[in-house]
């Protein structure tokens, strides 16, 4: 789709007079009109508001006549008064066209104009001039991208972001932090640009980010906003606010049948990048840990005595369901395009297990709930927009899971022993996350 924006231009044109204050000439014939000239009152219009500018605000603008010849006699008329509309009686060309210029090099508030008028007619002459101003409101916005995502730095951030002329507009503009009024809002990283070109046009800005760099952008004098949003963007690691993951728990050491894990990671936020860093650079971040785990284990139990003896006496398990809460980081690797996350947490767990029982039916532990620690390393790739795929270990450790097994009695019952046995289980996670 093309998209035309509109522009603004200077513009010089004859309008029908309102001032009350000319005193229309007589008719007079060529000769007595290249003598005295016809009276001419200028207008100056500000091409953004639209208001009528007083003789102060374009002071340093004098109106030029050119004919074909050359420059056309001016005079001031005499009974000019501090104030009022500025006058000018210019001795016209016989026929054709006339050319009026204002220059504004001598101005730091409107660009000048120039523009051509018929020279017919020898009657007063009102010329309305609109002109555009030097100076334009510039709103700045820095964003950190990658392909599919942008994410605003926040507001300490974006105070720390400098905007300046790029190299082939330094010589044409001034910046100034804050509106051209003078105000310096509290929210958002405004700037006033004022350019001393001869003409108005596309200028060159470049914002600096520190840790990011710079940023190239354009900005046109000739746009019609009066305050002019730009962007500035950085290709960078956007670390998504919040981590979820959906996987299946295999036990590789004293495992039994796989398990379901549901984690919630909440990663911290820089005051100066938020969740943002440079593309190149490694970075990382603290994290909050959630999770839920619902897995199944196995484990060998012993035959206690008599005396010092311990001999195997077959295996037991149980299901269980984690509750975790723990802290970790994330990597964010340089480097990776923004793809690969490494992350290693440490969560302290609430265990809920069923029921242990032995190969032969038999009940060895009731049902309890039992502390324990829990660390996860994992690795996720993004491949699509926010989704990834995990893969990582875990280490679940339970000091008191259970009874050690059963006590050794010369009576021939083996009651259950009264020392309890940890369990250390390793198990492999894989599955799918989302990185918004």
């Amino acid at each position: 789709m093309l998209l035309l924006l509109a522009q603004l231009h200077c513009a010089i044109e004859l309008v029908p007079s309102t001032d009350p204050s000319p005193r229309p000439l007589a008719p007079v014939s060529v000769a007595e009109q290249s003598a005295t000239g016809i009276e001419h009152v200028f207008d100056y219009i500000d091409a953004l508001s639209g208001e009528r500018l007083t003789p102060g605000d374009v002071g340093a603008l004098v109106p030029v006549m050119y004919g074909p010849n050359g420059a056309l006699p001016t005079r001031v008329r005499e009974d000019d008064e501090a104030g009022a509309p500025i006058r000018r009686f210019i001795a016209l060309p016989t026929e054709g066209e006339y050319t009026v210029r204002v220059d504004g090099l001598g101005s730091r508030r409107y660009f000048g104009c120039e523009g051509r008028l018929p020279a017919a007619g020898n009657e007063s002459r009102q010329v309305r001039i609109t002109l555009l101003p030097r100076a334009r409101d510039v709103s700045l916005t820095t964003e950190v991208e990658r392909v599919d995502t942008r994410r605003e730095l926040p507001v300490f951030g974006q105070r720390e972001v400098e905007l300046r002329a790029d190299a082939r507009s330094e010589r044409d503009l001034e910046i100034f932090r804050g509106t051209c009024s003078g105000e310096h809002p509290a929210q958002g990283s405004h700037w006033c640009v004022l350019s001393l070109a001869a003409n108005p046009g596309v200028v060159g800005l470049a914002a600096r980010a520190p840790s990011f760099g710079v940023a190239a952008m354009t900005l046109s004098m000739t746009d019609p906003a009066r305050s002019i949003g730009v962007q500035a963007r950085y290709p960078g690691h956007v670390l998504g606010t919040v981590s979820l993951r959906l996987g299946t728990l295999i036990g590789v050491l004293h495992g039994d049948s796989p398990g379901a894990v549901l984690a919630v990671d909440v990663p911290t936020r820089s005051e100066a990048t938020g969740d943002t860093c440079p593309i190149g650079d490694t970075c990382i971040r603290g994290l909050v840990h959630l999770g839920a785990t619902y897995g199944s284990y196995r484990r060998d139990t012993e035959l206690v005595g008599p005396s010092t003896r311990v001999l195997p006496d077959g295996e037991t398990g149980a299901t269980y369901g984690l509750l975790e809460l723990g802290a970790g980081v994330t990597v964010a690797p340089g480097g990776t395009g923004d793809r690969l996350r490494l992350t290693g947490l440490l969560a302290g767990v609430l265990a809920a297990r069923t029921e242990e029982r032995r190969s032969n039916g038999a009940v060895l532990s009731e049902a309890s709930s039992r502390l324990g620690l829990m660390g996860d390393v994992l690795a996720s790739v993004r491949f699509a927009g926010p989704w990834t795929v995990f893969a990582g270990l875990r280490a679940m450790w339970l000091p008191t899971v259970g009874s050690r097994g059963r006590q050794f009695s010369y009576l021939g019952a083996a009651p259950i022993s009264t020392e309890s046995a940890s369990l250390l289980q390793l198990g492999l996670l894989i599955g799918v996350g989302v990185d918004p």
